[in-house]
């Protein structure tokens, strides 16, 4: 495995900054000719985190990495974080935290029951994680508290990982694109579209793109309610990660990373989690290109970019696929024996 892309560049943070070698760096582009062509773009083009691990791919490894890391220079020896029954960020956080020996506990809150949801359900259940139910995103901090008492030195990890220290894992991936475009892996892209929720791998990915010395806008996807996830939130986890880096003697600005956000707002539909009618001919499309999306996230960001692809015409334009590929199945079939929590069980039943 290489090493990311941020401990290249600042090799003296080998030292300095914890780091488990949880990814596959850097993880592949490749273009996407035939829609690019169709949609009349200049360039298409596809960075595949949906690869980032060996176990389970998605954007969350990267954060993984330094949040796994820190928890075990601590002395932690169990994991507490937070997301819904069918939570991306949950799977992966237990399947390495697993791989680790830390095992996780997890506050979870109803979301629509998609078949993604009920297949990271099941995998939830295979990985053992322990599930404590919160009827509503609002009791989320009373839950979190309470699901700390008892654990054994629990770590907490923010919604999505997205902390000043996980955010850094997107600092490498901004700088990882600067290595592949002067390495003529691909051409500078324009603009970069991907998910935004909890918000991490946008403000990270901004602050490495600056360092990086690249220009593209990124078109951020809001995918969770507008008072979860906004401009002023972002800028203000970008300035706290800007401060992260000045600690370790790295300076950028995060005036000029919150510049280069462009933030859509239109692909929501009814709320979190809720699969619209774009999202699912977006996953449908992208299918025929062999990628591998879900309605969640990166559904309604490829949704985006197929409503607005005729207003870039011409330009370059990357599509970064924050979703897992990596097989999970053996998790899901494990899982089938085990009891379900029985509020998580009602849940699922109200679908």
């Amino acid at each position: 495995m290489s090493a990311p892309a941020l401990l290249r560049r600042f090799p003296e943070l080998v030292h300095r900054l914890p780091w488990l070698n949880l990814g596959e760096w850097p993880t592949p582009v490749r273009p996407l000719e035939r829609l690019g062509a169709q949609l009349g773009l200049g360039a298409l083009w596809l960075k595949q985190d949906d690869l980032s691990g060996p176990r389970c791919g998605g954007n969350k490894v990267r954060k993984l990495e330094l949040l796994l890391a820190d928890a075990r220079e601590r002395g932690c020896r169990s994991l507490v974080s937070v997301g819904g029954i069918g939570s991306n960020h949950l799977v992966a956080t237990a399947c390495y935290g697993r791989q680790v020996g830390l095992p996780t506990r997890g506050v979870v809150f109803p979301q629509p029951l998609t078949p993604q949801v009920e297949h990271n359900l099941a995998v939830l259940r295979g990985l053992e994680v322990e599930l404590w139910p919160c009827s509503s995103r609002l009791w989320v901090p009373l839950a979190l508290r309470q699901a700390r008492r008892g654990a054994d030195r629990p770590y907490l990890i923010s919604p999505g990982g997205s902390s000043p220290l996980g955010c850094l894992g997107y600092v490498s991936a901004g700088l990882e694109l600067a290595e592949q475009v002067r390495g003529r892996e691909l051409p500078e892209p324009e603009i970069i579209i991907l998910p935004v929720g909890s918000g991490g791998t946008c403000a990270g990915l901004a602050l490495g793109l600056e360092l990086g010395g690249l220009s593209a806008r990124i078109w951020a996807v809001r995918v969770v309610e507008r008072p979860l996830c906004n401009r002023t939130l972002l800028g203000l986890l970008i300035g706290r990660t800007a401060r992260q880096l000045e600690r370790l003697e790295i300076a950028v600005s995060p005036r000029a990373a919150v510049r280069r956000l462009v933030l859509i707002h239109d692909q929501l539909g009814g709320g979190y989690g809720e699969a619209t009618a774009a999202a699912e001919a977006a996953v449908a499309a992208a299918a025929r290109e062999g990628i591998g999306l879900e309605t969640t996230y990166s559904g309604k960001a490829f949704a985006a970019l197929l409503a607005r692809a005729g207003a870039v015409a011409g330009r370059r334009i990357l599509f970064w696929n924050t979703h897992n590929s990596r097989d999970l199945r053996k998790f899901a079939v494990a899982g089938e024996d085990r009891p379900l929590h029985p509020r998580v069980a009602q849940w699922v039943r109200r679908g």
